[in-house]
């Protein structure tokens, strides 16, 4: 900081810091989300999406208490939506009967299941899935068709490709741009995870850009392709302390 007769010539700096954090602050606080908040998320997937959350909790310095991964009983989104309602039940029964360690939450702030779409609405249930979501108050983070479109948006960047018709037709893209094995077994996954995470900030741009896309573009829900994954993604991060925020 250079300083003459008295004269802080980087004065700017320092403010442009401070408005910076002040309006950090004011769009975690317009998300709900505060830092601190406890999140419970349950994922579809019992390798791939564990592996991944699990890496980023590690980037933000979520401390562990915060956050809990829990993957969801059977590939099916509705298991992992009451998966995630029997969690709830089951930390409420454990703090009413004073059985929480000192640093564990009474209570989870924000609760999410992270799910695809592709078998639900193959089958004609979708809408039973949001209308269960609903009534037992857990928030989706689905992607279409599936968890893989999410990693799509860290290493191809924005993108309506139109050929992602299901699962394996996005993994099957995840591989070509990866240039190596991708699966989700669980070497595999450990294996190629941390080539995405330290992309998530522009992920979650992306997705949010194709949102609005789709959003102008009258798609009917859930959009082909898509995600939700970015919007938890953005709460995790507007969680952490202000200083390791990213967004």
């Amino acid at each position: 900081m250079s300083i003459e007769g008295g004269y802080d010539k980087d004065w700017w700096k320092a403010a442009k810091a401070m408005s910076l954090e002040r309006a950090a602050h004011a769009k975690a606080a317009a998300s709900g989300v505060n830092a601190g908040d406890a999140f419970l998320v349950v994922t579809e997937g019992t390798v791939t999406e564990p592996v991944y959350f699990e890496l980023l909790r590690t980037d933000l310095q979520l401390a562990a208490v915060r956050i809990r991964i829990e993957p969801g009983k059977h590939s099916d989104p509705r298991h992992v939506i009451e998966t995630a309602a029997g969690e709830v039940k089951e930390q409420a029964r454990r703090a009413r009967k004073g059985l929480l360690g000192n640093t564990e939450p009474a209570k989870f702030d924000h609760v999410w299941a992270v799910i695809d779409t592709d078998v639900a609405v193959r089958n004609g249930f979708w809408n039973e899935v949001e209308t269960l979501a609903r009534t037992r108050k857990v928030k989706l983070a689905h992607s279409t068709p599936c968890f893989e479109y999410w990693l799509l948006l860290h290493i191809q960047g924005l993108t309506t490709r139109g050929d992602l018709v299901n699962g394996d037709a996005a993994k099957s893209a995840v591989k070509h741009e990866l240039g190596q094995d991708y699966s989700t077994n669980e070497e595999t996954a450990r294996a190629v995870m941390p080539l995405f995470v330290p992309k998530w900030p522009e992920a979650v741009v992306h997705g949010e850009t194709v949102r609005t896309y789709h959003a102008a573009a009258a798609t009917p829900k859930p959009a082909n392709p898509s995600t939700e994954v970015c919007a938890l993604v953005r709460a995790l991060n507007d969680s952490a302390p202000a200083h390791l925020r990213k967004l």
